[in-house]
């Protein structure tokens, strides 16, 4: 698989009511979903976020556990965090390293209901040898339509149809075992 890299959105997210919100940092999505990006080689794990107090709350959940001397792997999967203001931030980085833009894949429980291209994982896992990719993860409601669309493709729902909330901790471990599994 070619660079796999996954980003953890704020905004535009939606509430509970479908109105478009900022949701605020989780502070145990800063250190779950580092230690899940480590174990699956994610080669960056970037968190998206508007407002610079949470931008800063962050920052010091990251150095924190990177300068925790007694727990030196928690400290390897949070030197994998990378803290950013808007998305196109993230996009640009990414193709600059890369020397090619990354493809974007969207993620959200209700993929089966968009009109926008979907992957399937076998699919998904092929396509993501071919270049760079950019995983999105939304918080409190998910992404809004707006944002779903401008990505290059949707992966599959975790679970399609039901009961279907899972933590975005949860949603990203799954998610990245589908994609990556057992590489060699």
């Amino acid at each position: 698989m070619a660079a796999l890299y996954i980003a953890l959105l704020h905004f535009p997210m939606r509430n509970r009511e479908g109105q478009v919100v900022v949701t605020a940092l989780t502070s145990l999505d800063v250190p779950d979903i580092a230690r899940t990006a480590r174990t699956y080689n994610v080669k960056k794990f970037y968190i998206v976020h508007p407002v610079e107090s949470q931008r800063r709350i962050a920052m010091r959940l990251r150095d924190f556990w990177v300068s925790e001397e007694e727990l030196p792997t928690r400290r390897e999967a949070l030197e994998l965090v990378a803290i950013r203001e808007d998305l196109e931030e993230v996009y640009q980085e990414i193709a600059q390293e890369e020397g090619v833009p990354p493809l974007v894949l969207g993620t959200t429980a209700r993929a089966h209901l968009l009109p926008y291209p979907k992957l399937a994982w076998e699919e998904a896992r092929r396509i993501s040898g071919e270049r760079p990719v950019l995983v999105l993860f939304g918080t409190g409601h998910g992404m809004t339509d707006e944002l779903l669309a401008a990505c290059d493709a949707l992966l599959p729902a975790v679970r399609a149809g039901g009961y279907n909330h899972l933590s975005v901790r949860a949603a990203v471990a799954i998610i990245l075992d589908r994609l990556k599994g057992e590489e060699p």
